[in-house]
């Protein structure tokens, strides 16, 4: 005798939920990543601003929203939802934005950074729960990260709604964790399961990753250092002089502290702040960005030291 299949109203409920909400959402992710991005120009005020990206984000699909519902009721996580407010409940990744930084040092700087501002009560962008520290506290897996789930307000015709969004901050190589070890097809639910293999060769992936990130910390550091004392010190001109012949270098990259830049004979130079300072008549601190942008051509004298190609502009603009 055939058994009558019993409805599976969770998709249904998920459509609902979406068609209600879907713009709020769309709303509040905007709103998040602004939040992220300027709390990043923060954290990276007179740095390369590029150690730090909350570019990737995304809402999640509704067919993924129904199947992870449908896995967490079949292991008794969550009670089969009634309600599209039920499904919203029982999910915190709906919304979700990955913050990339460089280095360890600018993860702690960033996540100390996000407490400081959801705990202050100026900021209308709260946390919704305590976050997850997985940077200090890695998971079995090897995984490390660290989780917060903000709660964002957007004003709908109804009235204000709460918006969670989860944020996961992670270095550029725990990122690649991720995706060297297949994380995705061993997630719960997929069709792999993982095997004492895996799971052992993951972790010490993890560890050797985690040693990497250490190390870059200390390039990082050593140019960070490098870079600041191209702000101070001398007025810019080369130790040779200046009846140096000049030569044409072309801005490839520009930052607070110093450009780059490409000479006639393909070698890259820096452009230290202080030269720039010197050409623009100025003794107070400058951003070089306000002068020269990727693509400008700059006419230029050379100098060759132990340690570096610099480029002392003549003249800007």
């Amino acid at each position: 005798m055939a058994t009558k299949k019993k409805a599976d109203n969770v998709a249904t409920l998920v459509n609902e939920l979406y068609d209600q909400r879907e713009r709020a959402w769309a709303a509040a992710l905007v709103t998040a990543q602004t939040f992220l991005e300027t709390l990043a120009d923060d954290v990276l005020e007179d740095l390369d601003r590029d150690r730090l990206n909350a570019q990737t984000a995304r809402i999640k699909d509704r067919d993924r929203t129904a199947d992870k519902i449908r896995r967490q009721v079949a292991e008794g996580k969550i009670k089969r939802p009634t309600t599209p407010d039920a499904i919203a409940e029982s999910l915190h990744d709906l919304i979700g934005i990955k913050v990339l930084c460089k280095t360890p040092r600018d993860l702690a700087a960033f996540t100390e950074k996000l407490n400081e501002a959801c705990t202050s009560p100026t900021c209308s962008v709260r946390l919704a729960v305590p976050p997850n520290d997985y940077v200090t506290h890695p998971k079995d897996s090897g995984y490390r990260a660290y989780h917060a789930i903000l709660l964002v307000k957007v004003a709908t015709h109804a009235g204000d709604l709460s918006v969670k969004v989860e944020v996961q901050v992670k270095t550029l190589l725990q990122d690649a964790w991720g995706e060297l070890t297949h994380e995705d097809m061993y997630k719960p639910g997929k069709a792999l399961k993982p095997n004492e293999f895996h799971r052992d060769v993951a972790r010490k992936m993890a560890e050797l990753l985690d040693s990497v990130d250490t190390m870059a910390d200390l390039l990082a550091a050593e140019l960070d250092r490098q870079t600041a004392e191209l702000d101070a010190g001398p007025d810019g001109t080369p130790s040779n002089g200046s009846d140096e012949p000049t030569v044409y270098a072309r801005i490839t990259r520009t930052g607070p502290r110093y450009a780059l830049a490409v000479g006639a004979d393909g070698r890259q130079g820096l452009i230290p702040a202080r030269s720039v300072r010197r050409v623009v008549g100025s003794s107070a601190r400058i951003n070089v960005n306000d002068y020269l942008e990727v693509g400008d051509t700059v006419d230029v004298r050379v100098e060759e030291t132990d340690t570096a190609l610099y480029y002392h502009p003549v003249a800007i603009g």
